[in-house]
Protein backbone atom coordinates (compact mmCIF):
# COMPACT_ATOMS: atom_id res chain seq x y z
CA UNK A 1 0.00 0.00 0.00
CA UNK A 2 1.16 3.52 -0.69
CA UNK A 3 2.28 5.53 2.31
CA UNK A 4 0.36 8.85 2.61
CA UNK A 5 2.32 11.53 0.79
CA UNK A 6 4.25 8.95 -1.25
CA UNK A 7 3.93 9.26 -5.02
CA UNK A 8 2.96 6.11 -6.88
CA UNK A 9 5.09 5.05 -9.85
CA UNK A 10 3.37 5.43 -13.23
CA UNK A 11 3.32 1.66 -13.88
CA UNK A 12 1.90 1.02 -10.40
CA UNK A 13 -0.77 3.66 -10.99
CA UNK A 14 -1.69 1.99 -14.30
CA UNK A 15 -1.92 -1.38 -12.55
CA UNK A 16 -4.17 0.04 -9.81
CA UNK A 17 -6.42 1.66 -12.41
CA UNK A 18 -6.58 -1.61 -14.36
CA UNK A 19 -7.40 -3.62 -11.23
CA UNK A 20 -10.13 -1.18 -10.18
CA UNK A 21 -11.65 -1.15 -13.67
CA UNK A 22 -11.59 -4.94 -13.80
CA UNK A 23 -13.00 -5.26 -10.27
CA UNK A 24 -15.82 -2.86 -11.12
CA UNK A 25 -16.62 -4.90 -14.23
CA UNK A 26 -16.38 -8.26 -12.44
CA UNK A 27 -18.54 -7.17 -9.49
CA UNK A 28 -21.16 -5.68 -11.81
CA UNK A 29 -21.28 -8.81 -13.97
CA UNK A 30 -20.85 -11.54 -11.37
CA UNK A 31 -21.84 -9.84 -8.13
CA UNK A 32 -19.97 -8.90 -4.98
CA UNK A 33 -19.05 -12.53 -4.27
CA UNK A 34 -17.37 -13.03 -7.65
CA UNK A 35 -14.14 -15.05 -7.69
CA UNK A 36 -11.27 -12.66 -6.97
CA UNK A 37 -8.96 -14.52 -9.39
CA UNK A 38 -11.04 -13.15 -12.26
CA UNK A 39 -9.99 -9.57 -11.45
CA UNK A 40 -6.22 -9.73 -12.05
CA UNK A 41 -6.85 -11.93 -15.10
CA UNK A 42 -9.02 -9.25 -16.68
CA UNK A 43 -6.70 -6.48 -15.51
CA UNK A 44 -3.71 -8.16 -17.10
CA UNK A 45 -1.73 -8.20 -13.85
CA UNK A 46 -0.59 -10.91 -11.49
CA UNK A 47 -2.52 -11.92 -8.38
CA UNK A 48 0.32 -10.61 -6.20
CA UNK A 49 0.04 -7.19 -7.84
CA UNK A 50 -3.64 -6.99 -6.93
CA UNK A 51 -3.17 -8.35 -3.41
CA UNK A 52 -0.26 -6.01 -2.68
CA UNK A 53 -2.55 -3.01 -3.19
CA UNK A 54 -5.87 -4.62 -2.17
CA UNK A 55 -5.21 -7.39 0.37
CA UNK A 56 -8.90 -8.25 0.84
CA UNK A 57 -12.18 -8.13 -1.04
CA UNK A 58 -13.28 -5.35 1.28
CA UNK A 59 -10.27 -3.21 0.34
CA UNK A 60 -11.40 -3.53 -3.30
CA UNK A 61 -14.97 -2.60 -2.32
CA UNK A 62 -13.73 0.48 -0.47
CA UNK A 63 -11.71 1.66 -3.46
CA UNK A 64 -14.57 1.07 -5.89
CA UNK A 65 -17.20 2.67 -3.66
CA UNK A 66 -15.20 5.80 -2.76
CA UNK A 67 -16.86 8.13 -5.30
CA UNK A 68 -20.34 6.76 -4.60
CA UNK A 69 -19.88 7.25 -0.85
CA UNK A 70 -18.68 10.81 -1.48
CA UNK A 71 -21.81 11.39 -3.59
CA UNK A 72 -24.04 10.10 -0.77
CA UNK A 73 -22.25 12.29 1.78
CA UNK A 74 -22.80 15.35 -0.42
CA UNK A 75 -26.43 14.35 -1.02
CA UNK A 76 -27.10 14.16 2.74
CA UNK A 77 -25.39 17.50 3.34
CA UNK A 78 -27.37 19.14 0.53
CA UNK A 79 -30.67 17.96 2.03
CA UNK A 80 -30.00 18.97 5.64
CA UNK A 81 -31.91 22.21 5.35
CA UNK A 82 -34.68 20.99 3.02
CA UNK A 83 -38.15 22.31 3.76
CA UNK A 84 -39.60 18.82 4.19
CA UNK A 85 -37.24 16.62 6.26
CA UNK A 86 -39.25 13.47 5.48
CA UNK A 87 -38.99 14.01 1.72
CA UNK A 88 -35.28 14.81 2.12
CA UNK A 89 -34.84 11.52 3.97
CA UNK A 90 -36.74 9.59 1.28
CA UNK A 91 -34.69 11.21 -1.50
CA UNK A 92 -31.44 10.28 0.21
CA UNK A 93 -32.60 6.71 0.83
CA UNK A 94 -33.49 6.51 -2.88
CA UNK A 95 -29.95 7.60 -3.79
CA UNK A 96 -28.51 5.07 -1.31
CA UNK A 97 -30.62 2.30 -2.84
CA UNK A 98 -29.58 3.28 -6.37
CA UNK A 99 -25.90 3.06 -5.50
CA UNK A 100 -26.40 -0.19 -3.57
CA UNK A 101 -28.02 -1.78 -6.62
CA UNK A 102 -25.00 -1.26 -8.87
CA UNK A 103 -23.24 -4.38 -7.65
CA UNK A 104 -25.31 -7.50 -6.98
CA UNK A 105 -24.70 -8.69 -3.44
CA UNK A 106 -22.91 -5.52 -2.35
CA UNK A 107 -25.70 -4.49 0.02
CA UNK A 108 -25.15 -7.54 2.19
CA UNK A 109 -21.45 -6.69 2.48
CA UNK A 110 -22.30 -3.06 3.23
CA UNK A 111 -24.72 -4.05 5.96
CA UNK A 112 -21.93 -5.67 7.95
CA UNK A 113 -19.31 -3.04 7.13
CA UNK A 114 -21.57 -0.15 8.11
CA UNK A 115 -21.69 -1.49 11.65
CA UNK A 116 -17.89 -1.98 11.84
CA UNK A 117 -16.12 1.37 11.93
CA UNK A 118 -12.69 -0.29 11.73
CA UNK A 119 -13.19 -2.15 8.45
CA UNK A 120 -11.99 -0.52 5.19
CA UNK A 121 -15.58 0.10 4.04
CA UNK A 122 -16.62 1.18 7.54
CA UNK A 123 -13.82 3.78 7.61
CA UNK A 124 -14.73 4.95 4.11
CA UNK A 125 -18.40 5.31 5.07
CA UNK A 126 -17.80 7.23 8.32
CA UNK A 127 -18.40 10.71 6.80
CA UNK A 128 -21.47 9.46 4.92
CA UNK A 129 -22.87 7.87 8.08
CA UNK A 130 -22.28 11.10 10.03
CA UNK A 131 -24.02 13.20 7.36
CA UNK A 132 -26.94 10.76 7.17
CA UNK A 133 -27.19 10.82 10.97
CA UNK A 134 -27.72 14.60 10.91
CA UNK A 135 -30.34 14.23 8.18
CA UNK A 136 -32.05 11.39 10.07
CA UNK A 137 -32.06 13.25 13.42
CA UNK A 138 -33.62 16.25 11.71
CA UNK A 139 -36.37 14.00 10.38
CA UNK A 140 -36.83 12.59 13.89
CA UNK A 141 -37.23 16.12 15.25
CA UNK A 142 -39.41 17.60 12.54
CA UNK A 143 -41.10 14.80 10.60
CA UNK A 144 -42.38 12.38 13.25
CA UNK A 145 -39.75 9.75 12.53
CA UNK A 146 -39.37 7.16 15.27
CA UNK A 147 -36.89 7.99 18.01
CA UNK A 148 -36.31 4.42 19.12
CA UNK A 149 -34.11 3.59 16.12
CA UNK A 150 -30.76 5.04 15.08
CA UNK A 151 -29.56 6.14 11.69
CA UNK A 152 -27.03 3.27 11.77
CA UNK A 153 -29.89 0.83 12.35
CA UNK A 154 -31.75 2.23 9.35
CA UNK A 155 -28.70 1.87 7.09
CA UNK A 156 -28.14 -1.70 8.28
CA UNK A 157 -31.81 -2.59 7.72
CA UNK A 158 -31.84 -1.03 4.25
CA UNK A 159 -28.67 -2.88 3.29
CA UNK A 160 -30.05 -6.18 4.59
CA UNK A 161 -33.33 -6.05 2.65
CA UNK A 162 -33.92 -8.87 0.15
CA UNK A 163 -32.84 -7.84 -3.36
CA UNK A 164 -34.35 -8.44 -6.74
CA UNK A 165 -31.86 -10.82 -8.43
CA UNK A 166 -32.12 -9.00 -11.77
CA UNK A 167 -31.86 -5.38 -10.64
CA UNK A 168 -30.10 -5.58 -7.27
CA UNK A 169 -32.70 -3.21 -5.83
CA UNK A 170 -34.63 -3.80 -2.64
CA UNK A 171 -38.01 -5.28 -3.36
CA UNK A 172 -40.45 -2.32 -3.35
CA UNK A 173 -42.87 -3.93 -0.88
CA UNK A 174 -40.06 -4.55 1.62
CA UNK A 175 -38.72 -1.02 1.26
CA UNK A 176 -42.22 0.37 1.76
CA UNK A 177 -42.65 -1.64 4.98
CA UNK A 178 -39.38 -0.23 6.34
CA UNK A 179 -40.20 3.35 5.35
CA UNK A 180 -43.75 3.13 6.70
CA UNK A 181 -42.35 1.67 9.91
CA UNK A 182 -40.10 4.67 10.41
CA UNK A 183 -43.15 6.85 10.94
CA UNK A 184 -45.88 4.47 12.11
CA UNK A 185 -46.62 4.77 15.80
CA UNK A 186 -43.76 7.21 16.22
CA UNK A 187 -42.72 6.93 19.87
CA UNK A 188 -41.95 10.37 21.20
Amino acid sequence: MTVPGQVMRADAARNVAAVLAAATEVFRELGADAPLDEIPRRAGVGRATMHRRFPTREHLFAAILRSQVDTLTEAAEARMSAGDPWEALLEWIGAYEEIGARYRGMSAHLSTALLEDTSPVGKLCAPMKAAFDVLFRRAQELARVRRDISSADVLAILSALPRDPDTGRARPAHLTVVLDGLRSGSPR
